[in-house]
């Protein structure tokens, strides 16, 4: 579980060019899959702006805003890549400086130095002119951290060369705009829509650049706002009522040529409408939706289903569970799969029966992407509450052990952010729910307890007022421990066996 969702953080990209022309090539990384935002995707170097940050002196800025953006920027670039951009000198360098950026980098990386403070002992000034804006990019709201980045457009120096040192970030590389297309368009790159508006802007020419890239995040949501993070799956976030600190549900378009609806959430009339104007465009272009899928029967998962059917004449699949809750058409079994039309690949999704947080509830799998999307099995970060008598914790790290079975690569939650390193998450789940059953073996005792007895010691990590729903999860626990016989129940109390 997780505190109260942040406010957006300032952030800066580096959009990191070579060539031109047909030639023109872009400097893009993918992130570890130990980071905690969008592991395992593709992205431009950068990251949140710094205090110190505004220390570094750089002439040309046009306010305190505009200084802090570009000096994270030039920081983030040399932490990230080695590359140092921006000098006044137009990025020229002495021999003996080129030899000592690496050690300087190490220094620097290793927390010895700011990066102020290097560049003063270095004697390098900087000019804003260096980097031109590349576009103002705002995190969705599904998403558990929110950044408001400003990118910026940057040519590589004379004599540099980017090199990624694997941590933070796995490995970089350069790629000519359309290659990189053509791999997302694959299912080889999976990356958020700045990366994809940035890719097309670089792949229309260098021609009035700057200005096409400032434009890109206008042109994103023209007509209709679009994530598509993995050609073939459109992510769009429905403002729904669920736990908290969720505040929204994933809908999910998935396939080319048909494509199945997973939980319309929201039957808010104004949320509906925005739904249907990408379904509809979606089939503008040739992409028909064929069904309905529910991943389970929570109201923030279902609550526009009713609409979306008569409104397109289309079935509705689930687990049979969710037919004593919503109106089925057709029923799911663990294993079947959903046959769509195929396009540059398979389109058919296994269904995963994954009992736990509810009874009926279900995952897909797309087998040739490695993208399993989880509903509320997992969420995009923390942990779901298990809610007995419908959540049961045996059923859930069992449902949990299958998962990691299927070798998943990027997980599609219905709340949160999506992430790769599907397998290390999963396995870290499942670790934190024994880690989080140990605290409960510990706090239990002789004398009998209540709940509210032993929710301090069993979560004393979690901000208080999600103890109510930390309640429900230790409960699931409670129940698990006492089938083990481990833990004794006595009316309203609990006591260890």
């Amino acid at each position: 579980m997780n505190a109260a969702r942040p406010k957006f953080r300032d952030s800066a990209a580096v959009v990191l060019i070579r060539g031109e022309g047909a030639s023109l090539e872009v400097f893009w990384v993918l992130r570890g899959e130990a980071v905690p935002y969008m592991p395992g995707f593709r992205a431009f170097p950068g990251g949140k702006v710094d205090a110190q940050d505004l220390e570094l002196t750089l002439s040309g800025a046009e306010s305190d805003f505009d200084r802090a953006a570009r000096a994270c920027a030039i920081r983030e670039a040399f932490e990230e890549t080695g590359v140092l951009l921006g000098l006044e000198s137009g990025g020229a360098l002495g021999s003996d400086e080129f030899s000592h950026l690496e050690i300087d980098r190490t220094e620097l990386l290793d927390g010895r130095v700011t990066f102020p403070e290097l560049a003063r002992r270095r004697g390098w000034k900087f000019h804003a002119g260096a980097l031109s804006p590349a576009g103002r990019w705002t995190t969705p709201p599904f998403a558990s951290a929110r950044f408001d980045t400003c990118f910026f457009l940057a040519h590589l120096p004379s004599g540099q060369e980017p090199n990624v040192r694997p941590g933070e970030l796995s490995s970089g590389e350069w790629v000519r705009p359309l290659d990189g297309l053509d791999r997302f368009r694959h299912g080889e790159e999976v990356f958020a829509a700045p990366i994809l508006w940035t890719l097309i802007a670089l792949a229309e020419g260098d021609e009035r650049l700057s200005e096409k890239l400032v434009a890109a995040p206008e042109r994103s949501r023209q007509p209709v706002r679009r994530i598509e993070l993995s050609w073939g799956i459109v992510l769009h976030a429905m403002p729904t009522r669920p736990l908290p600190p969720a505040t929204h549900t994933n809908a999910y378009l998935i396939g080319e040529k048909e494509v199945a609806l997973l939980d319309p959430g929201s039957g808010d009339p104004a949320a509906l409408e925005e739904l249907c104007a990408l379904i509809d465009h979606l089939a503008s272009e040739g992409r028909k939706l064929k069904l309905i899928v529910l991943s389970h029967h929570h109201p923030d998962h279902v609550g526009g289903v009713d609409a979306v059917r008569a409104r397109y004449r289309v079935p509705v699949a689930a687990h049979p569970e969710c037919g004593k809750h919503v109106r089925l058409d057709v029923t799911l079994a663990d294993g079947e799969r959903i046959p769509l039309a195929p396009g540059l690949r398979s389109w058919d999704l296994r269904v995963v029966h994954t009992p736990g947080h509810t009874r009926d509830h279900v995952c897909l799998f797309h087998e040739p992407s490695g993208s399993l999307f989880c509903g509320d099995h997992v969420a995009g970060s923390g942990t779901v509450v298990i809610d007995p008598p419908d959540g049961d914790m045996r059923a859930y790290l069992d449902s949990l052990d299958e998962l990691v079975a299927l070798s998943p690569k990027i997980l599609y939650p219905a709340h949160g952010s999506p992430q790769g390193g599907a397998e290390r998450r999963l396995r870290a789940l499942m670790s934190h729910r024994m880690e989080r059953e140990k605290k409960v073996v510990a706090a239990l005792s002789d004398s009998p307890q209540t709940l509210a007895d032993l929710l301090p010691a069993v979560y004393a990590d979690t901000p208080r007022d999600l103890w109510k729903f930390a309640e429900r999860s230790m409960l699931a626990h409670l129940l698990k421990l006492e089938a083990d016989g481990r833990a004794r129940r006595e009316g309203e109390r609990w006591r260890s066996a």
